[in-house]
């Protein structure tokens, strides 16, 4: 589980330069005092705060022990299948709307937990 606390890339999937958004609060406290690889993920930008962004979790160069996505919920499970195909082996979810929004976020949940199962790929959250 060291990777979940000390990584030495992280992944930021809805990364933004809108200050007023969280994926903005997020990545300014990585930049701040994260001291390994980060890599921002947002189709909208090519850099934020002079930091190179990439389209994809796919088209990031670097090693990634570590994913962040603060994303809506409906995206969440095809985002972790390609964390999970990248080889990424821990992902916190920020975002909400799973079990705890009725019955398709019980379902998004559910198939988080099934990917889980056949990847491997270690959870924390929905809802960090």
């Amino acid at each position: 589980m060291d990777f979940f606390f000390n990584p030495q890339g992280v992944v930021l999937v809805g990364a933004t330069a809108n200050k007023a958004k969280g994926g903005y609060a997020i990545l300014k406290n990585l930049i701040g005092g994260f001291r390994g690889d980060i890599y921002p993920v947002n189709p909208g930008y090519t850099e934020i705060e002079g930091v190179p962004c990439y389209p994809s979790v796919l088209a990031v160069p670097g090693p990634i022990d570590l994913a962040i996505l603060f994303i809506p919920a409906s995206t969440v499970p095809a985002c972790v299948e390609e964390c999970a195909a990248r080889g990424i082996r821990g992902v916190i979810i920020e975002s909400g709307g799973f079990a705890e929004s009725g019955p398709e976020g019980k379902r998004l949940q559910e198939s988080l937990k099934e990917i889980r199962g056949r990847t491997g790929i270690r959870i924390w959250g929905p809802n960090c």
